[in-house]
């Protein structure tokens, strides 16, 4: 082949055929290709087209073809090899830009679903930027804000949340901790709000804190479901009184304070005589009725530092405070009596209903709520079997000297 086509092939032919072969080559494979594909092109164009026939003498022509090819197919390389880096880099650029605005965009619709602010403190200056949700959040507008803590924040949020707040930021600055927060926002309008608040330190090259950057969250209904869960955890839902478990809180917070300076008090154990006619004449609901109306009797005939509960039932239990004398505790159970013989009306009906009282004293009578309890429950039963609508001392004695409601 090489003596067929030699002759009829026009100077610097052969190279010109090469170069497309080592610029795909370089191209579509990388610069260690493009330059195994030069070395063989310039091989072959060596052996094949540019020594004479039959000869392998290596003249002048021959040698400057050589470099000259070698040259091009280098400078190929080098461009196509340097244009593949830069359409990389592009590509990736371009790639990592529509990452971030992706990331962006969800993080902004994730911002948006949780209603969350955010904000930038600057330690140095002590102000902070807020974002339009964490101004509205704070009833400072629509827009996005920039204020000074100390002057504009500190006068909006009710004062011990504000030194707690700002002794955590404090706190966190210095440490280089996380911070985290509650606090409360006063509204123009009177309304109070519950915000959270999370924040990151940052710091320079040197480590000395910058700024505070973080997000602020609206927890108010959160905060009124607590409070919902806490009072139906706490209170009776017929009677709005407190049920056992905050009668065992105040009976506790009592014992603490007889042992802290010996107050005594006392403990009266409630059973309304003739409910269970009423419930099982007129139904659930008229029960439920007189025993609101009962409640509300009940708390009309006691100080505020008592405690009334109901525990169960038709069963009422009364904590009476500071009572140092059992002629206290027999008045107001006198009282309560009176107050329970009044006919009531239920449901456009007249009902009549007693209480037997049982009165237990402590210390006289125990220190454990069991004990005391206890004490009280016998007292009260001992009412029962003896006329009911009356009321019994847990010690009998007392019991003589205090009498019964007529």
């Amino acid at each position: 082949m090489r003596f067929l086509i030699h002759p009829m092939l026009p100077a610097g032919f052969p190279f010109i055929t090469f170069f497309p072969a080592v610029v795909l080559a370089t191209y579509l494979f990388g610069v260690g290709p493009g330059i195994v594909c030069a070395i063989m092109s310039g091989l072959s164009a060596w052996y094949f087209f540019l020594l004479p026939p039959n000869s392998f003498e290596l003249d002048r022509s021959v040698f400057t073809a050589l470099l000259l090819f070698t040259s091009v197919a280098a400078l190929d390389i080098v461009l196509i090899g340097a244009l593949q880096r830069v359409g990389f880099s592009l590509r990736a650029s371009r790639i990592m830009e529509r990452q971030l605005a992706e990331r962006t965009a969800l993080l902004d619709l994730a911002l948006q679903a949780a209603n969350a602010g955010t904000w930038v403190y600057d330690v140095a200056s002590g102000r902070a930027v807020l974002s339009a949700e964490m101004a509205r959040q704070h009833g400072l507008g629509d827009a996005e804000i920039e204020i000074d803590v100390e002057r504009d924040w500190r006068p909006r949020i009710l004062a011990d949340d504000a030194e707690r707040t700002l002794t955590d930021l404090g706190r966190a600055i210095a440490t280089g901790g996380p911070f985290e927060t509650e606090f409360r926002v006063l509204w123009p309008d009177g309304t109070v709000r519950w915000l959270t608040g999370l924040g990151r330190v940052e710091s320079d090259a040197t480590g000395t804190p910058v700024r505070v950057t973080g997000l602020s969250f609206d927890i108010t209904q959160r905060k009124e479901a607590e409070t919902q869960v806490a009072l139906l955890a706490r209170y009776d839902s017929v009677t709005t009184l407190p049920n056992r478990l905050l009668f065992k809180e105040r009976f506790a917070a009592h014992l603490d304070t007889l042992e802290r300076d010996g107050t005594p008090f006392a403990l009266l154990c409630l059973d309304l005589d003739r409910f269970k006619a009423v419930n099982d004449t007129l139904g659930h609901l008229a029960g439920d009725m007189l025993l609101s109306e009962v409640a509300n009797r009940l708390t009309s005939t006691v100080r505020v530092t008592d405690t009334v509960a109901r525990i169960g039932g038709d069963e009422f239990v009364i904590i009476q405070a500071d009572t140092r004398e059992p002629s206290c505790a027999a008045a107001l159970a006198e009282r309560i009596s009176r107050a329970i013989a009044v006919p009531m009306v239920i449901d456009g009906l007249p009902v009549e209903v007693g209480v037997s009282i049982g009165i237990a004293m402590a210390p006289r009578d125990g220190l454990a709520v069991e004990h005391l309890h206890r004490a009280a429950d016998e007292a009260l039963y001992r009412a029962k079997r003896e006329g009911r609508n009356t009321f019994r001392f847990a010690d009998a004695s007392i019991a003589l000297e205090a009498g019964s409601v007529p």
